[in-house]
């Protein structure tokens, strides 16, 4: 079970952690496709740190297919791992499903969970009363690039819960509508960068303390009652939204 109120974090993040998003922010603002990257001895030397740490650095890079070594040539970028998206983050998930022949959610746990203070200030219900909890986890090409993690009350997740298989291949918002004949008319969406708490870290793929945006939405229905809590994050070297500004909007 995995029930977040996430809010602040004591980590301690690795260096090579640390090396390794600043190298990677680097390559994409700076290098094109193939370009050879300082050897391992300049890093050490700009960084000030062990030449352990740096091989730790980019064998990560390595992993995510970002970079390529090769023995007695040098280390090259291959190009950014990123998938680019011109979904809002409310609705990347719904472009997973939609969009994508290969995308998919994965329902982790679904069920009845004791409201926390943040649950229960949302959802209008008394603290430590059951709510339904679904988390999932979405795909993009066999990869996780979402987590999500949703409540609802229960006179509304109940009936949810018995048709749970229809989250596999939709959005929570589409199967309340089915199942529930209840239409959702606005979203308020809350969005900060955070750190991956080690509850969701490793169905994402990615070390606690990595870098991730946070998306905490509250739906709500014509009446303006409340239907479903969401807090989605979203490995920050996976994912990038796209806004398009036209006209006085897009001067800063």
């Amino acid at each position: 079970m995995l029930f977040l109120t996430l809010k602040t974090m004591d980590v301690v993040i690795p260096k090579y952690s640390m090396i390794k998003s600043v190298i990677e922010s680097r390559l994409e603002r700076e290098y094109a496709v193939g370009d050879q990257l300082p050897t391992e001895d300049a890093f050490c030397k700009e960084f000030g740190v062990s030449v352990i740490t740096i091989r730790t650095a980019l064998s990560l890079l390595a992993d995510e297919g970002i970079i390529s070594r090769h023995r007695g040539r040098g280390t090259f970028y291959r190009g950014p791992r990123v998938k680019r998206t011109d979904a809002k983050p409310s609705q990347l998930l719904q472009s997973l499903l939609r969009d994508q022949p290969k995308g998919f959610a994965q329902v982790e746990f679904a069920g009845h969970a004791p409201a926390t203070p943040h649950v229960a200030g949302i959802l209008g219900v008394p603290v430590g009363a059951q709510v339904v909890a679904i988390d999932r986890v979405g795909f993009s090409d066999g990869e996780p690039v979402i987590f999500i993690s949703a409540y609802l009350p229960r006179q509304v997740g109940d009936t949810v819960l018995k048709n749970i298989a229809l989250l596999e291949r939709h959005t929570l918002g589409e199967v309340v509508k089915e199942v529930a004949g209840i239409e959702i008319a606005n979203v308020v969406q809350t969005i900060a960068a955070t750190l991956a708490d080690p509850r969701f870290a490793p169905l994402l793929g990615i070390p606690v303390g990595a870098p991730v945006l946070e998306g905490d939405r509250t739906y709500v229905d014509a009446a303006g009652r409340p239907v479903i809590l969401s807090l989605a994050f979203y490995p920050a070297n996976r994912t990038r939204f796209v806004v398009n500004l036209s006209g006085i909007s897009a001067a800063d």
